[in-house]
């Protein structure tokens, strides 16, 4: 049997009604940790009854701008579109619907598609097949249509 120890705001919901732990459990947490490195916020942020995925989605819901919600500590021009794309991944990783979460595989490939490495002043984009040995047996597919097909909340 497993034990999950956690603290509010990184325990996906259903946790609570089930007790059963699941890859989407740990997608959820992870999630949660790509949302508080893009927003400067933790975890726990707001009321007793109010997380920062749920603050986060509510952000996104109510037709906010993803870029009025980033760090403002660490947010430049440059990155704005890389901090995007993390912080969208990490509103695709707390669906409050465990299927329509991203498997971890999933979710490395798409930070890989997002991710623009910086390496001496220039960018250079990530490959898929950098992480080939993360990804054995995993699908090859579009990461554009994956994401879109979690985007659906």
């Amino acid at each position: 049997m497993s034990t999950v120890a956690g603290s509010f705001g990184y325990i996906a919901p259903e946790y609570a009604h089930t007790t059963r732990v699941n890859e989407k459990i740990d997608v959820y947490s992870f999630g949660v940790i790509l949302l508080e490195l893009t927003t400067g916020r933790k975890a726990n942020d707001g009321d007793e009854h109010t997380s920062l995925a749920q603050w986060a989605w509510r952000h996104i819901q109510e037709g906010n701008p993803i870029v009025d919600a980033l760090d403002e500590v660490v947010k430049e021009p440059d990155y704005l579109d890389e901090m995007s794309c993390v912080f969208n991944l990490g509103i695709i990783c707390t669906n409050t619907k465990p299927l329509k979460r991203p498997s971890m595989k999933e979710v490395l490939q798409i930070l890989l598609k997002c991710s623009q490495l910086i390496i001496y002043g220039g960018k250079n984009t990530a490959s898929l097949y950098d992480a080939s040995p993360l990804l054995k047996n995993s699908k090859r597919d579009n990461v554009s249509e994956m994401t879109m097909k979690f985007w659906n909340p």
